[in-house]
């Protein structure tokens, strides 16, 4: 089979991709609704989102390694059949809370198969001068299935229920003959050991913090501690693992690490809070929060494609703090002027979702600029897993402030209405995030770039 011929599976890849992904903002639109109908809190409800992001960062790393070995067209198949068994299960238990998060994270686990593995086809299979635009392609892709889930949430929960959300993904069969037509079936009999001890080691540690921010439960904290410990240890000795001691020796990377965690325990936060405070504040029905989302999305999606343009002609610092200063500015408005007008939820959006695009090509480079060549495969995969854990904690952490007290009553904002009061303090807390991570940055940049 001729490599040319793999580019005509490539646009059926990328459905799946956007279809996967947009599951994601589509619960997070419908969590207000979901939390009366099960009548659980919002601390509560954020499990759904926030395993589904867990689940997905390990899926990631699991896929590429298991690339390898086996044929990519393999991997995507059975990674499409596995989605759509989470979505028909999904409907069939959606009356159990705990069926809807065990069978949201069934749908990552196999979803995510196309958007690790798209970038990886198109090195392995397109021809050099024309696998760049896949790059691009990709970013735009996780905006693209962004922007298409806040429309899905909006539509399902006003015409046709939440619940048959889980059907969408299912849609990705239809890609599966165009996959099996274009891609060739290269697997080998080399096997390549994959680090099931130690992954699991570090999703259980997620799910322990995630639980621990949730319940706020001290066991929780503790059962952290040890399985940090156990995780490290482990690391330590086994040679194999899929991340070895060295990479927590090199300080250079653990900075960048350190940015990644502090900065993207907003990204997915940021959608879950908009639809909590679109409903509490302006009385947004659910069904129309999506259309005042629609805008950011589609800013974010056109940041996508040219990311990489910006950050070649800008440079890594200036990017980063274009980036970090756009959701600065929005986060900002929003705490002072969010129970105004719609238009300030609009405007705030589109500063803090287009500022976020931005970030990733920019961040990306700093973890390359920070470990040697033979070290970057692994590097790229555990960055990409640190940002999936930081963000699946970070909805939790959101849901949990919504629920305190004392953020329901002081008011930091004086002119702020009593609706829109814990909205605002957990924006500020937001802005405080981007303020840390703005000053890591600049921490971070004089080892880590080099420009003119």
């Amino acid at each position: 089979m001729e490599k040319r011929e793999v580019s005509k599976a490539m646009p059926m890849i990328m459905f799946a991709f956007i279809l996967a992904g947009s599951l994601q903002e589509a619960f997070n639109v419908c969590a207000p609704i979901i939390t009366k109908d099960f009548g659980i809190t919002s601390s509560e409800v954020s499990l759904v989102s926030a395993v589904a992001m867990l689940t997905m960062g390990v899926a990631y790393i699991v896929y590429t390694a298991l690339s390898d070995f086996m044929s990519i067209k393999k991997l995507l198949v059975v990674g499409i059949v596995i989605s759509a068994v989470g979505s028909v299960a999904g409907v069939l238990f959606s009356n159990s809370f705990l069926a809807v998060v065990v069978f949201r994270a069934v749908q990552m686990a196999g979803g995510t198969c196309s958007s690790a593995l798209l970038i990886l086809t198109a090195t392995r299979y397109i021809e050099e001068h024309r696998r760049m635009r896949y790059y691009g392609f990709n970013t735009a892709c996780f905006s693209g299935g962004q922007l298409v889930g806040i429309l899905l949430g909006g539509i399902f929960a006003t015409y046709i229920g939440w619940k048959y959300l889980f059907l969408v993904p299912a849609l990705s069969l239809i890609s599966i003959p165009f996959i099996m037509k274009y891609l060739p079936d290269d697997s080998t009999e080399e096997k390549t050991r994959i680090d099931f001890p130690g992954i699991f080691l570090m999703a259980l540690l997620s799910l322990f913090i995630s639980l621990y921010f949730n319940v706020m439960d001290v066991r929780l904290l503790a059962a952290s501690a040890v399985t940090a410990v156990v995780f490290l240890v482990y690391i330590s000795k086994y040679k194999n693992a899929f991340i070895t001691i060295d990479f927590f020796k090199n300080w250079k990377y653990m900075l960048v690490i350190l940015v990644v965690l502090i900065t993207y325990s907003t990204q997915g936060s940021y959608s879950f809070l908009f639809s909590f405070m679109a409903s509490g504040v302006q009385g947004i029905e659910t069904g129309k929060i999506s259309m005042i989302l629609l805008p950011s999305y589609a800013v974010s999606m056109a940041i996508g494609i040219v990311g990489s343009k910006i950050t070649q002609k800008m440079g890594v610092t200036k990017t980063l703090i274009m980036g970090l200063g756009s959701m600065a500015a929005g986060l900002l408005m929003g705490s002072f002027f969010l129970d105004r007008n719609i238009g300030v939820l609009v405007l705030m959006s589109c500063l803090f979702n287009g500022g976020f695009s931005i970030l990733y090509t920019p961040i990306m480079t700093l973890v390359i600029n920070s470990l040697p060549e033979r070290m970057r495969g692994t590097g790229l995969g555990f960055f990409n897993l640190c940002i999936k854990i930081t963000s699946s904690t970070g909805i939790v952490i959101t849901g949990k402030l919504l629920t305190i007290e004392a953020l329901q009553k002081a008011k930091i904002v004086k002119a702020m209405a009593e609706a829109g009061t814990v909205y605002s303090n957990v924006l500020l807390l937001f802005l405080v995030v981007v303020l840390v991570s703005f000053i890591t940055v600049n921490i971070v940049k004089q080892f880590l770039i080099k420009e003119k």
